[in-house]
């Protein structure tokens, strides 16, 4: 089993990576780092794939994940972690990753909203915590 830890390119990624981590350890586990991107967010590197390459395959969309991770742990923390980029909604694809690898918690960051907020414009945190098959960890970030 594995810990999953969602992460996007915000200043939650490091506290989010961290608490993975830390938990990780004392587990005795392996983190994965799952970014998700909007297809709307892919236009520029839709034009740079291969043809008949899934995007989710091209180097350059993993790049985004694995950079994101580098930029927010230290060298070694970062080469322990397993990053993949995903496409389409976030709290979906968080999910059913978290679900096609067996995951033993999922680890998100959570915003202070208020409840209109969160009524308006949703919240992944929210979604993950409701559909998660398993635990979910929401590390507060002020």
């Amino acid at each position: 089993m594995v810990l999953v830890a969602a992460i996007d390119d915000s200043d939650q990624t490091e506290a989010v990576l961290s608490e993975a981590n830390r938990l990780a350890d004392d587990l005795d586990t392996s983190v994965h780092a799952v970014h998700v991107v909007s297809r709307a967010d892919l236009s520029s590197i839709a034009e740079t794939a291969v043809e008949g390459q899934e995007l989710v395959e091209n180097a350059e969309v993993q790049d985004i994940g694995r950079d994101i991770v580098a930029e927010r742990t230290d060298a070694a923390t970062a080469e322990s972690i397993q990053t993949t980029v995903r496409v389409g909604d976030p709290a979906t694809q968080v999910v059913e990753y978290a679900s096609s690898v067996d995951a033993r918690y999922v680890v998100v960051g959570g915003r202070n909203r208020s409840p209109t907020g969160k009524a308006l414009f949703g919240s992944v945190t929210q979604q993950v915590l409701f559909e998660s098959p398993v635990p979910v960890l929401s590390v507060a970030v002020e």
